[in-house]
Formats: C-alpha cells, sequence, structure tokens
C-alpha cells in the first residue's frame, strides 16, 4: 500500500469519526445521553453498527474521545499563547479559548452543560489548574501554597461558570468582553490575594 493509500483510508476514517461525533452531538440535543444508543447513532449517521465499533467501545467512550480532542486543542492553545502571558492580563490565553468555543459551540455547550460530561469539567479545571501553576509561581513567588490553592478553586470554577454562562446566554455578550471581564477577575483576585504586601 503506498502513502496514496494510506492518506486516503485516514480521511475515510476521520470522515466516519466525524459523522459519528456529529451524530452524538445532535442526539444530546433531543434527549439525555444515557437514553442514547449505538443504534441511534449510526442510524443518524447513516452508518452500521459494525462500522461503530470499528473506532469505539460504547457510546461512553466515543464522548470521552470528543472530550479529549476539545481539552487536548485547549492544551495546544495554552501552549501556544501561554509564553505570551504577561504580569498584568491573561487575555493573550483567554481570547484563543473564548474563540475556540465560539467556533465549535455545538459540542462545546454539550460537554459544558452535560451531566454525562461532568468529568469534563472536572478534567478543564484540572488543566486550568496545572497551566495557571506554573505562571502563578512565576509572577508571586512568595504567594503561601495554602492561599495559592484556594486562588485556584476560586478561579477555576468561576472561569467555568463565566463560560456556562455565556453559552447558556446565547453567546450575546461579545467575547471580548467577556475575555476583558474574566481578565479582570482573574487578576484582580490574584494581585489582592497573592501579592505580598
Amino acid at each position: 500500500m503506498d502513502g496514496r493509500d494510506n492518506t486516503k483510508q485516514d480521511r475515510r476514517i476521520r470522515r466516519t469519526q466525524k459523522l459519528l461525533k456529529d451524530s452524538l452531538t445532535q442526539l444530546m440535543k433531543e434527549k439525555e445521553f444515557k437514553n442514547i444508543s449505538v443504534k441511534d447513532i449510526t442510524d443518524r449517521a447513516d452508518l452500521n453498527r459494525g462500522t461503530f465499533y470499528l473506532h469505539y467501545t460504547d457510546t461512553y467512550h466515543l464522548l470521552q474521545q470528543m472530550e479529549n480532542e476539545v481539552l487536548e486543542d485547549f492544551q495546544e492553545m495554552i501552549n501556544c499563547y501561554g509564553h505570551s502571558f504577561k504580569r498584568d492580563t491573561m487575555l493573550p490565553v483567554l481570547t484563543p479559548i473564548l474563540d475556540y468555543i465560539e467556533e465549535n459551540m455545538q459540542i462545546c455547550k454539550i460537554l459544558f452543560e452535560n451531566n454525562a460530561a461532568n468529568d469534563f469539567v472536572d478534567r478543564f479545571h484540572s488543566l486550568i489548574r496545572q497551566n495557571g501553576l506554573v505562571i502563578i509561581k512565576d509572577t508571586f513567588p512568595a504567594a503561601n501554597d495554602a492561599v495559592v490553592s484556594c486562588f485556584f478553586e476560586f478561579v477555576t470554577y468561576g472561569l467555568i461558570g463565566l463560560i456556562k454562562q455565556w453559552i447558556d446566554m446565547g453567546m450575546v455578550q461579545p467575547k471580548e468582553k467577556l475575555a476583558e471581564l474574566a481578565d479582570k477577575a482573574v487578576m484582580g483576585t490574584a494581585y489582592n490575594l497573592l501579592e505580598i504586601r
């Protein structure tokens, strides 16, 4: 098999997986995840169940793969823009993440709001904390560890709450304003809690 055949096969696999993910996303808007069967997904995608099982073990595996992809994309954005973090702003990181959420509204809405995707919110919380810890320790080296821990609990759930509210309200608030609000809340809290006076 030459390289062109592999490329064609890879493209076909990606297309099939996208069809299955899109079908699950549509179905999750209509009913609870626990009531969605593999047959529902394959019927919606116009594929047979055997095709589904070539890629995923069950509906939970498919949902988890969708979560993984979104979190990997977030991590990639943090890796790309984290170096442009300045002492007074997180906008270089917040803006691309909000752009991504807006561009991928359907899947993000489901992941942030659906009870079946509760693990996603916990993992998003961990992602913010792990990446933010390095920045906070750099910016506020003398900050007390217990206070830093409280700061992250407050800030991460606050950011998640802001994102959920923005999605719930149909993203009517301009994302630039939301990014500015989130930035002020995070940085204001950081300076008030972590800076040694």
